[in-house]
């Protein structure tokens, strides 16, 4: 099967998404499918070294500075008819996803699409004489889905919002997107206690994430101060960058915790999954998350996670055996109880450690993700 995936995000701008669609083209060229990108160009200087790839050019988005606006004009699309695609999966409505619906009715070719974020939560990155309203974002998103030949949901969860903008149920197909389980029984190769000088005996919290705001970071530092008035030898690692980086040190100095909290930018997908094998708990507070890879990453990583419970982490946390604790609500003090539970108690951390490798290869693996999308695309094809 000759198989064109259209996002406006792919490496090295690192987040769920640009791995998603990275980890599908991977598992699809192993399954014998022929797999064809169309991206935004990142930058003049980055030179890619993987086939398949077409690049368009790309502009930065004034107001995030590691996102890019693609203009989907290129001589590349002169040659998309000499590819002979089967089947167009776009990974959003926008640039890419307007260039790949106009190319799937020019071509005739079955379209099908992946709802992977809640923008509602996003539309504070416009400014506002541009930014839609909720209601005019959650109309697009059903647009977009309505004019998809099939739509793929990460969770149930998302799958009943879609359903509530108005997108027909039998309409969308709920796919989590899958990991790789096997990467995590490598070696250790950074040792990220020894680059950030954190001692043997010292407990490490660990976030991996974009810095925005509405990952509630700030929260997480909060919850982080009160942890470490109870378990002094921790330290809190926050892996990633974003626009509110500076914000987030200036509040870690005012807390006195600049010798507890590091920050270490934004690092290579290789280190980051390394750091989850390091870490003893895993931290996240966001409340936008479709589908949440990076604690599914962390739980296969044998890290437990502690985690707020909306949208798609509910339903990954919502089982008994899931490898991590659900809290309900953004509550500090809660946060804080699990956090310390887990931390004090060595056989709850083993006994979550455990289900969660566990869990992740029994129902999240990209093996199994990626069979469950041909499935889609053969349907697709044959209705």
């Amino acid at each position: 099967m000759n198989i064109g995936i259209f996002s406006d995000v792919y490496f090295p701008q690192k987040n769920g998404v640009s791995t998603a669609v990275k980890l599908y083209k991977q598992e699809m060229e192993k399954l014998g499918h022929n797999v064809y990108l169309f991206v935004p160009r990142y930058s003049h200087n980055y030179k890619r070294n993987e086939k398949n790839v077409f690049e368009f050019p790309a502009i930065k988005f004034l107001f995030e500075k590691e996102q890019r606006i693609a203009i989907p004009i290129s001589g590349d699309i002169f040659k998309i008819k000499d590819l002979e695609l089967d089947i167009i999966h776009s990974q959003d409505p926008f640039s890419m996803g307007i260039l790949a619906e106009f190319l799937a009715k020019l071509l005739k070719i079955k379209h099908v699409g992946t709802h992977h974020t809640m923008y509602e939560y996003y539309r504070k990155y416009l400014p506002l004489i541009i930014r839609p309203t909720l209601k005019q974002t959650q109309k697009m998103i059903r647009n977009w889905c309505l004019k998809l030949d099939k739509v793929i949901s990460p969770t149930e969860n998302i799958k009943e919002v879609l359903v509530d903008y108005g997108v027909p149920e039998d309409h969308i197909v709920v796919i989590p997107t899958g990991i790789e389980t096997e990467i995590f029984n490598k070696e250790i190769t950074w040792n990220l206690r020894e680059e950030y000088n954190i001692m043997p005996d010292e407990r490490i919290l660990l976030f991996v994430g974009r810095l925005g705001p509405e990952k509630n970071i700030d929260f997480l530092i909060n919850v982080f101060s009160k942890v470490v008035n109870n378990e002094k030898n921790t330290k809190f690692v926050i892996i990633g960058d974003g626009v509110e980086r500076e914000k987030l040190e200036e509040m870690v100095v005012n807390l006195s915790l600049q010798e507890k909290v590091i920050f270490t930018g934004g690092q290579p997908r290789e280190k980051v999954l390394e750091a989850y094998k390091q870490a003893d708990i895993f931290v996240f507070a966001s409340y936008t998350e479709t589908q949440g890879l990076v604690v599914l990453e962390s739980m296969a990583a044998g890290t437990p996670v502690v985690a707020l419970g909306k949208m798609g982490v509910y339903d990954l946390l919502n089982h008994e055996n899931a490898g991590g604790i659900m809290i309900k609500e953004l509550n500090e003090d809660d946060f804080v109880h699990e956090i310390l539970r887990v931390l004090k108690d060595h056989e709850l951390h083993k006994q979550l450690s455990e289900n969660g490798i566990k869990f992740v290869k029994e129902n999240y693996s990209i093996e199994v993700s990626v069979k469950r999308i041909i499935e889609v695309y053969k349907d697709v094809l044959n209705s």
